[in-house]
């Protein structure tokens, strides 16, 4: 569908616990022994909670998305929604190619631009002039394009007097406020956004929620991850609830934040009185 902005299909993603290791440190003849001891009890409370189906896959592997499937429209804006651990972060970086899904399949059109994490895709060592351009070429566009967008990009920022300092001596507000800037002004096809309206001052969240609102307006595609329900409400046209690392709920944003709030008010609703 020429309309199909990404397509997500049955997308998994499996970690495997303990898999990178640091180094090992001297083990003691008592630590050994206490391993021993525990062992038994880490398989009774695996398999009874579901962790596990058996003896041989206990404590090797978690699924944070398991079967995930979704279709965004171009010019959408989708909010994803969920409490922490719910697989949010662990699609928005599969969707920015960050990592690979176990398996499942992720169609594009259009060219894909990410703020995930303060500073992501920045090198430390560059300044922030050679930041912009570097990530302006990530996303395939020309120095000319940059050009026209460069003053924008750094006055939106307020680091007009740090352009030309290596960012690994920016602090963690004006690394966000150009990271935010650049993913903004650079115009990918296909926005992705994690919580950026939750870090930096007060003014800086104003600003980029206006940025976002004007992003949201003009034909882009967006994803946008966040805490912030009126921010979802304000921004999302759909809205998609993971829980588990499971989709379970899709809508308009007002109806799947409704879902999202009354499941954490069932979580609430009986707490148990200490005798």
């Amino acid at each position: 569908d020429i309309d199909t902005a990404i397509e997500i299909h049955n997308v998994s993603k499996q970690y495997f616990v303990g898999q990178v290791q640091k180094k090992a440190r001297y083990r003691t003849l008592r630590d050994s022994i206490v391993d021993a001891l525990r062992r038994p009890l880490w398989r009774v409370r695996d398999i009874a909670t579901g962790q596990a189906q058996s003896a041989a896959d206990l404590r090797h592997s978690i699924w944070a998305l398991q079967d995930v499937s979704l279709s965004v429209k171009k010019g959408e804006v989708i909010g994803i929604i969920g409490h922490n651990g719910a697989g949010k972060s662990t699609l928005l970086k599969i969707l920015s190619r960050i990592t690979d899904p176990t398996h499942g399949e992720i169609a594009y059109r259009g060219r894909l631009g990410a703020l995930l994490e303060v500073g992501t895709g920045f090198h430390p060592e560059l300044t922030g002039r050679e930041n912009v351009y570097l990530n302006g070429a990530i996303l395939g566009m020309k120095r000319t394009e940059i050009n026209a967008r460069f003053d924008e990009i750094i006055g939106f920022a307020g680091v007009e007097q740090f352009v030309d300092t290596p960012v690994k001596h920016y602090s963690s507000g004006m690394y966000v406020r150009l990271a935010f800037a650049v993913a903004a002004h650079l115009e990918p096809e296909i926005l992705i956004v994690d919580e950026v309206l939750s870090v930096g001052d007060a003014e800086f969240q104003k600003r980029s929620l206006g940025k976002m609102q004007d992003v949201a307006g003009s034909g882009r595609t967006v994803l946008f991850v966040s805490h912030n329900m009126a921010a979802v409400a304000s921004l999302c046209d759909r809205g998609v609830l993971l829980d588990h690392g499971k989709v379970t709920a899709i809508g308009t944003s007002e109806e799947v934040i409704k879902t999202y709030q009354n499941s954490i008010a069932d979580q609430t609703a009986y707490i148990p009185l200490i005798a």
